[in-house]
């Protein structure tokens, strides 16, 4: 049941500032993050971290952010009062500041704690993991109380949350992205990409080397369920094997223009790019 909520613990910090084209030089903008935790109705925490710019007086948008395999962030303030995860080289998660906006707050979830080391496929698929998300989202808008568009954001594995979030969202969801994903694994647990009422659009790196996630298969799913298609190309500074964050899976390189891609989306609804070179 969505109604009843408690809240265990949040943390603040101001995060370093970004410098966008838009930003003077002299002002980057600032971030503030925190860390929100509801309890589910099987007794377990469901936390994430909820990050806006701190000009964002009013937002409407709030993006679900899905980390990649293992898919357990586990949020933590360090040293320094700064949070973060266990997976700060994740694409999503290293790249979540250039998805905030005036109007755009993020909310990175973490897997369910009793999940400890990873989140499971057949969790991530069910209508179950679909609640434990809707539970956070709740407390959230209960925070900021303009947000009333939900899109979602996932990559690599973590787009069978987002596919599960397709069929069990129960049209929570304003729109749906998924980034370098592993389509069949998400079909694995019986999940498919349509015929859904909620948009759906796909960025995905044209030379990706991860053999789960070749540019095709995007390809493939964009034509069939006519979903939009954002191609990527190039990037810089790859390394370590295929699947992994820092290759043209993890968009190295490419971080900034594909969040920025993604933001500008969310903001209009409308997929105004679809070669990012």
């Amino acid at each position: 049941m969505v109604g009843k909520l408690w809240v265990l613990a949040l943390a603040f910090y101001g995060v370093m500032g970004i410098a966008r084209a838009t930003d003077a030089p002299s002002a980057p903008a600032r971030i503030i993050e925190e860390i929100v935790t509801v309890k589910t109705p099987q007794g377990f925490t469901q936390q994430g971290v909820l990050s806006k710019l701190d000009s964002a007086v009013a937002p409407q948008k709030l993006l679900v952010v899905v980390s990649g395999h293992p898919g357990v962030t586990r949020p933590r303030l360090n040293e320094a009062g700064q949070i973060t995860t266990r997976q700060n080289g994740n694409f999503l998660v290293r790249a979540r500041q250039h998805l905030l906006s005036p109007q755009v707050v993020t909310l990175l979830l973490d897997c369910r704690s009793d999940f400890e080391t990873q989140c499971p496929d057949n969790y991530q698929a069910t209508a179950e993991r679909a609640q434990d998300i809707a539970l956070l989202v709740q407390e959230v808008q209960r925070k900021i109380p303009s947000l009333v568009h939900i899109w979602a954001v996932s990559t690599s594995r973590g787009v069978i949350t987002t596919a599960g979030l397709l069929k069990h969202g129960q049209n929570l969801y304003a729109g749906i992205v998924h980034t370098a994903g592993t389509y069949s694994k998400a079909r694995d647990q019986g999940l498919e990409f349509g015929p859904f009422k909620t948009p759906q659009f796909i960025f995905h790196h044209r030379q990706d080397p991860c053999p789960m996630t070749y540019h095709r298969d995007a390809v493939a799913i964009a034509e069939k369920w006519g979903v939009g298609l954002a191609s990527v190309s190039g990037g810089s500074g790859f390394r370590g094997e295929a699947c992994q964050a820092f290759t043209q899976h993890g968009f190295a390189g490419r971080e900034e223009q594909v969040a920025g891609a993604i933001r500008r989306l969310v903001e209009s609804g409308t997929l105004a790019q679809t070669q990012i070179d």
